[in-house]
């Protein structure tokens, strides 16, 4: 049976990790890439623990074993980490609803991985909704990139109730991301 809950301790974080180093796009072949999608960032220990200081990771664990995550990250928390840097650049310089993105209470999905095994059941959508219950009363919304050339996490995040808000090139990762918003409110 799987649960859903915040992530509180270290082996809760090393497991978060674990499954983030099987998922990284340079760990996985090209078919996989294609098939499976992939995670990019790549964090130390020190650096999750410090995200999940801020805000408690939504993690999805069955018999003792995280099975998928979706890191809550504040922007404080992501800051001095370069891989986040355009994100963050470019999320300030946006508008939603007629309103600049920074004048609202955000949080960002600092990123969101299932296990191989068991994708195809619906747990992205179940982590998302988890996420939203727990931090709808802090946030209004919240937001998060994806890589272009991911369209399983695309799909994935359009199916859990995010929509499209800017797409923008960035030069760390040499790549094109689409920005996508999930409304607590709606």
């Amino acid at each position: 049976m799987i649960t859903l809950e915040r992530a509180k301790t270290d082996k809760q974080i090393q497991q978060i990790l674990d499954l983030q180093k099987l998922n990284l796009k340079k760990n996985l072949s090209q078919e996989e890439i294609e098939t499976q999608g992939f995670v990019t960032a790549e964090h130390t220990f020190d650096q999750l623990k410090h995200i999940n200081d801020f805000e408690n990771a939504i993690i999805a664990v069955e018999n003792d074993k995280v099975v998928g995550y979706a890191i809550a990250m504040v922007k404080e928390a992501g800051a001095g980490m370069p891989i986040f840097d355009g994100l963050f650049e470019t999320v300030d310089s946006l508008f939603y609803n007629e309103k600049p993105i920074p004048s609202y209470a955000y949080i960002f999905v600092g990123q969101l991985c299932v296990a191989k095994e068991y994708r195809g059941i619906g747990l992205v959508s179940k982590l998302y909704d988890f996420f939203k219950e727990e931090l709808k009363d802090r946030y209004d919304f919240s937001i998060t990139d994806i890589n272009e050339n991911n369209p399983r996490s695309l799909k994935a995040h359009s199916k859990s109730g995010y929509e499209a808000i800017h797409t923008f090139y960035d030069k760390y990762t040499s790549s094109n991301w689409v920005i996508v918003l999930q409304d607590f409110k709606k």
